[in-house]
């Protein structure tokens, strides 16, 4: 199918805000920096042949920047991430900005081989053209029902049991994130491009993302860079150790203060980063990890983080580093293996997409990932939506602790979708 195709990329002059208008595109990426969003399928790849499908695409690319050309977007599993698919869309816009806070906006068209691709008005035409009309207001949806298949005291129980499991002299597991999933149906069909500007809105440092699914649609606002590359560089910004945020400004310092004091979650941060300092190191000519995390907030929470960067010393690609990557301690847990079966065995229902990656590549093996958490599925008939939200448990763990951070961390996601759905959660 690759060679039948060819793409081109133009500059634009001007062009639309990706959330301006109510049509939902097919595929969305929009972080600080850079927005992908595309309309239409011009091939579905899966995500173990995506490099080599990508790289025999002929591409005329006359901008020559991150996202540019030709590249394939989606949502991979959490487990057997690789039997996911990834987007090639038939036109996408992308924008970004230069370190000198420059806008730039280009588009890229791919089609069949044996048909010309439209030069620069009209592909500006066909990109405008993918967006529609703003419908005006939606009207107001609520949740009707919430249902869940392991309750908030049922997740504090398995918490318990699994510190119990991890006391010294049995210590096999070192770290695992439990989830809990709630199951919302809704008065109305979910606007679902009001929600991702509510979701921008709320969450302007996080990346909005929006991906078709075999199941609906998977969308929400990860905090979390799981893995980035261009060129030699690659970088990541690794999330564990959570707390709420707090109501004022004394609270929320107070709050931030013990969390970065904390040593439950100093040790669950210090698994994480570990872990992938371990996998990126041996590929690296040189990995800068620093010894002390940062605060990193958000909303309602905010983490420790720790941003670790380096050059790689080959030509492996951003999904080749994905796949020896992921799940991270920060998702899963450490060691990998004890971790997913402690998951497997506790966790009632599949993580489905929840905490997998979420991002995009490009036929030089350039890209980003994010990993798909403070998201939803909305399930295909418009108006039922599933939500996990989970918490990294260590010896030292709380159960009921963790409880309130999964109760957080689902309210702060269902207000944002649904307004005033979140006192449904507990």
């Amino acid at each position: 199918m690759s060679s039948e195709l060819h793409a081109r990329t133009v500059p634009l002059e001007y062009g639309p805000d990706a959330l301006q208008f109510d049509a939902s595109p097919t595929v969305l990426f929009d972080r600080p920096g850079l927005t992908l969003v595309g309309w239409g399928t011009a091939v579905l790849v899966g995500a173990n042949e995506a490099a080599e499908v990508l790289a025999a695409i002929p591409c005329d690319d006359q901008v020559q920047r991150p996202g540019s050309g030709v590249v394939a977007l989606g949502a991979l599993p959490f487990l057997e991430t690789f039997s996911g698919h990834l987007i090639v869309p038939r036109f996408t816009m992308g924008i970004g900005l230069d370190p000198d806070g420059t806008t730039r906006r280009w588009a890229t068209a791919v089609g069949p081989g044996d048909l010309p691709l439209p030069e620069t008005d009209e592909l500006f035409d066909s990109v405008i053209w993918q967006y529609g009309t703003v419908t005006g207001p939606s009207e107001d949806v609520g949740v009707t029902t919430m249902t869940t298949h392991l309750s908030r005291d049922g997740y504090r129980d398995l918490v318990a049991h699994v510190v119990d499991e991890m006391r010294p002299g049995n210590r096999q597991l070192e770290k695992v994130v439990l989830a809990r999933s709630v199951t919302a149906e809704l008065s109305g069909a979910l606007p679902v491009s009001a929600v991702l500007r509510r979701l921008r809105a709320h969450e302007p440092a996080c990346t909005i993302f929006l991906f078709p699914v075999p199941d609906g649609t998977f969308f929400g606002a990860s905090p979390e860079l799981l893995i980035a590359r261009q060129g030699r560089r690659v970088w990541c910004h690794p999330l564990a150790g959570t707390i709420p945020r707090g109501e004022t400004a004394r609270s929320d310092a107070d709050a931030q203060g013990r969390l970065a004091a904390s040593p439950k979650d100093r040790s669950e941060h210090r698994f994480v980063v570990d872990d992938i300092a371990a996998t990126l190191r041996p590929l690296c000519e040189d990995l800068t990890v620093p010894d002390e995390p940062s605060l990193v907030a958000f909303r309602a929470v905010a983490h420790l983080g720790t941003r670790i960067e380096g050059h790689l010393t080959g030509p492996t690609t951003v999904l080749e580093l994905l796949e020896l990557m992921h799940p991270t301690p920060a998702v899963g847990g450490t060691p990998r293996q004890i971790a997913l079966a402690t998951i497997a065995g506790g966790e009632p229902v599949p993580r489905g997409y929840w905490a997998g990656p979420v991002g995009w590549v490009d036929g030089h093996g350039n890209g980003e990932w994010m990993i798909g958490i403070r998201s939803a599925l909305l399930h295909a008939d418009g108006r039922t939506i599933t939500l996990h939200a989970g918490a990294g448990v260590v010896a030292d763990s709380d159960p009921e602790a963790e409880a309130a951070e999964t109760d957080v961390k689902l309210s702060s996601v269902l207000e944002s979708l649904v307004p005033g759905g979140s006192a449904h959660v507990r």
